[in-house]
């Protein structure tokens, strides 16, 4: 226990600098903002516009309405999440080892998960709700009591509406724990069958009551195109990245110019090479697991331990989280989908080298300097932030002064419709402005020209006086973030041909065109 509250304590006061800075996380702002829309009585996806699911616009519109609608509040909630996260992987780890270094794989997600996305994600809710379905299967695992079940059920549903596949893929995986372990035990298949109908009850129950709520407020019709129909025909194809996308494309060269500025270049490799351990071994998760527990096959004593009945549902399940994340198979979604496979890593290697301390060591030693290198890079990096700037939605810290966001708390009245475009709703809600248009992220993927053409109705329909015009994200820009985008042509640009033939460029702020409607238009 008291191992525990340090470890909730440790990640609250180092995750802390990074959630109260400010920086260019772009998605960010369609939780954000989406929550305090929701907060306000909007509907998803018949009001305003996204992909995920809307559980983590209510999750933290609960939080805006008991607290408020800010900035600290929302990344409290990141923080909370972290921590609580932290602990159930501890709480995981310590169910297979009690012993030394039993709080590594905890501390591993701690340091490289957050510090390398620090914002508002639907990515990190749904993982704090896919471990406590998880820790739910645990509780009947030890109890045998069937209101676990049911609770699994329920908490992999409500899993379903942060992140759809994540909490189906959970649900195969419970279901195929109960019926290899049932078999196993020699269990009635009535007592199984009970157990199966029990879990599936739960998730269809949570399923059921979420299209009951999106039936009665009139957007059901709504909800299944753009969580269902939508993604499948359109967005998955926009969204491929090569494996590891981003260690080094985006954090590398961030590395080399950083150190470049104090080292000279072999030192500054170096410390790129030990930056790179903990995100390399994300990488590498599922083929270090492969070659462990072939390696294991050959020492007998080892064979039965790795999936048996107590390991069966971290197996089951970390698969189920991972490749629930594998629609963009980026370095940040792979980090999305490895806590559990961290804590079979973990014990893996702790068994299949019991006997071999000089390699144990030497592999753990490696990981921790890594971690080391990692957590310490980032928190002196973070520390940077000095900048002050009080928003309409409370303090943050920046790197540099964000001229676009003072433009707009200089010059637009609260409320004002603006469009930020092609997106960053982080300014609609640190501003507390509003976007003239049902659609926060606004990129030409397949099948889009309907949407963009809506838009360019509203702009003419509200007379909306100025427009924010993104000079870095934008156009072929985008292939750096989306390599699998392709830009259309001029004449299947709505959009962009509207803003140029009614509006004029008053100034350019932060890389940010400052666009104002032309008079007589």
């Amino acid at each position: 226990m008291r191992d525990a509250c340090f470890l909730f304590l440790f990640s609250c006061f180092y995750l802390w600098p990074f959630a109260r800075t400010f920086g260019p996380f772009c998605d960010e702002g369609v939780l954000v903002y989406g929550a305090q829309l929701v907060k306000d009585g909007a509907l998803p996806y018949r009001d305003f516009i996204d992909l995920i699911g809307p559980g983590s616009w209510y999750w933290l519109a609960l939080f805006f309405k008991i607290f408020g609608t800010k900035f600290w509040i929302a990344r409290g909630v990141l923080v909370l999440t972290g921590a609580a996260t932290a602990i159930l992987i501890y709480w995981m780890t310590r169910r297979l080892y009690r012993g030394p270094l039993d709080m590594l794989p905890a501390l591993f997600f701690l340091l490289v998960a957050i510090p390398v996305w620090p914002a508002v994600n639907h990515h990190w809710d749904s993982d704090l709700f896919a471990l406590i379905a998880v820790g739910a299967v645990f509780l009947w695992q030890d109890k045998r009591l069937l209101r676990y079940l049911i609770m699994t059920g329920v908490v992999a549903g409500v899993t379903s509406c942060f992140m759809q596949q994540k909490g189906l893929f959970l649900v195969l995986a419970f279901l195929i724990v109960i019926l290899v372990n049932g078999h196993r035990a020699g269990e009635p298949k009535n007592q199984i069958l009970s157990r199966v109908g029990t879990l599936l009850a739960g998730y269809a129950g949570a399923g059921a009551l979420i299209i009951l709520f999106f039936y009665l407020r009139g957007g059901l019709y709504d909800l299944i195109y753009w969580t269902l129909i939508f993604p499948a025909r359109s967005y998955y194809g926009e969204n491929l990245t090569p494996y590891g996308f981003g260690l080094f494309e985006f954090h590398w060269p961030s590395w080399q110019a950083f150190s470049n500025h104090f080292f000279p270049p072999w030192v500054s490799n170096c410390l790129g090479m030990a930056l790179s351990i903990p995100l390399l071994a994300i990488m590498a998760l599922p083929f270090l697991l492969v070659i462990l527990l072939v390696t294991s096959y050959f020492v007998r004593t080892n064979r039965p331990m790795f999936l048996n009945e107590l390991m069966l549902p971290y197996w089951a399940a970390g698969l189920a989280l991972w490749i629930s994340e594998l629609h963009r198979k980026d370095i940040y979604h792979l980090i999305y989908g490895a806590p559990l496979l961290l804590i079979l890593l973990f014990v893996t290697w702790n068994k299949v080298t019991r006997d071999k301390w000089v390699l144990r060591n030497l592999g753990f030693s490696v990981v921790i300097a890594g971690l080391l290198s990692f957590g310490t890079y980032n928190a002196f990096v973070v520390g940077a932030a000095k900048h002050q700037f009080t928003t309409r939605r409370g303090t943050v810290y920046t790197f540099k002064e964000d001229t676009a966001l003072r433009f707009l708390h200089d010059h637009i009245q609260r409320g004002e419709q603006v469009l930020v475009y092609p997106y960053y709703p982080m300014y609609y809600f640190l501003a507390d402005i509003r976007n003239p248009t049902r659609f926060n992220v606004m990129l030409h993927w397949a099948d889009t020209d309907p949407f963009f053409n809506e838009a360019v109705a509203a702009l003419e329909q509200k007379r909306v006086k100025y427009i924010l015009w993104d000079t870095v994200v934008d156009g072929e820009n985008l292939k750096k973030w989306f390599p699998a985008y392709r830009h259309p042509s001029e004449e299947k640009l709505p959009l962009e041909r509207y803003m140029r033939n009614h509006y004029k460029v008053v100034r350019v702020e932060s890389g940010w065109r400052i666009l104002q409607r032309i008079d007589g238009f």
